[in-house]
């Protein structure tokens, strides 16, 4: 099991306004608990901070962990998002992974794409592949050509290469059946999110559970295995009563904002929420199922993760 966490995406946390220092102090923590990545995720229109510029600052602060950066096919080329990339890999001797975020937002994908909003989910998806394909072609090829429905490129050359073969890795979040077919396909690990409500632990579970078989008859099919990640957030407490009270609050108070909930609230529906034994033998039991990574959010943050990294971790030391 590796254990990953959240580039938070908003200072105010923990008394730190700036949303790069947040960002700092809560990586260099992680790093020094011993996780092992942190996805970075990416808002256009919003206060939260560019992905790369950020994910290019934060791994000067570190020396093991891996970050995932956010792209969306139609705002940026497969092309540059292949520079960027090789730039990042190199910078941090391998550490940079992909998360490809396929677009919901037809306001953000017209804004900075110029356009770039696609009304068929088909077409979408459709350039999600085609966009891995041109990426992958450029990190593992000396020359790569492509004529496709989106992108076109002849005889492309990428001059700095990979440290990470075949390529840093491609990590998605795509739920829908035609997402999994292209994740199957072409990605390297799946984000798994936990559905909402921290009560309803064991339906989830088995929710979670039936995914993840799904995605492995998809995978066994084309000879492939891919990796789980699961998106859940933390909350532990000496009792279960009293970390069930904290959650019980959060959700009631999340329930008609949408930013509280999508900030890590839905997370607690993974159910890690309990005294520190509770939440590893949980972690235990999506082990079982097949995750092989939690990417957490921490509430509070540095509390929550102090707790986690002293009482929960060496419990999954080798």
């Amino acid at each position: 099991m590796r254990f990953g966490c959240w580039t938070p995406l908003r200072g105010g946390e923990e008394g730190i306004e700036d949303h790069f220092d947040l960002a700092r102090e809560t990586l260099t923590r992680a790093e020094a608990y011993g996780f092992e990545t942190s996805l970075v995720a990416e808002r256009f229109i919003g206060a939260e901070y560019e992905s790369w510029v950020m994910a290019s600052a934060l791994s000067q602060h570190l020396k093991r962990m891996e970050l995932i950066v956010a792209v969306h096919p139609g705002i940026v080329t497969p092309g540059a998002a292949a520079k960027m990339g090789a730039t990042l890999d190199n910078m941090t001797g391998g550490r940079c992974a992909i998360n490809i975020v396929n677009g919901w937002w037809q306001e953000e994908m017209n804004t900075y794409g110029n356009g770039a909003w696609l009304d068929q989910t088909e077409a979408r998806y459709r350039r999600m592949e085609e966009f891995i394909l041109v990426m992958n072609g450029l990190w593992e090829n000396e020359t790569f050509t492509h004529h496709g429905e989106f992108y076109r490129m002849e005889s492309g050359r990428l001059v700095q290469k990979v440290t990470r073969k075949p390529h840093p890795p491609v990590y998605a979040a795509s739920r829908s059946d035609l997402g999994k077919d292209v994740v199957s396909r072409s990605c390297d690990a799946w984000f798994v999110d936990a559905p909402p409500g921290h009560r309803r632990f064991e339906e989830n579970f088995e929710a979670i559970a039936a995914h993840v078989r799904n995605m492995d008859e998809r995978c066994a099919k084309l000879g492939r295995r891919i990796d789980y990640v699961l998106n859940a957030a933390v909350l532990c407490a000496p009792t279960p009563g009293e970390a069930q009270a904290r959650a019980d609050d959060l959700e009631e108070r999340a329930r008609d904002n949408r930013l509280l909930m999508a900030g890590g609230v839905k997370g607690l529906g993974g159910g890690l929420v309990g005294p520190p034994d509770l939440v590893a033998e949980r972690i235990r039991r999506y082990e079982a199922i097949g995750i092989t990574c939690m990417m957490l959010r921490f509430m509070p943050v540095f509390d929550g993760m102090d707790l986690f990294a002293r009482e929960v971790m060496p419990q999954f030391s080798a």
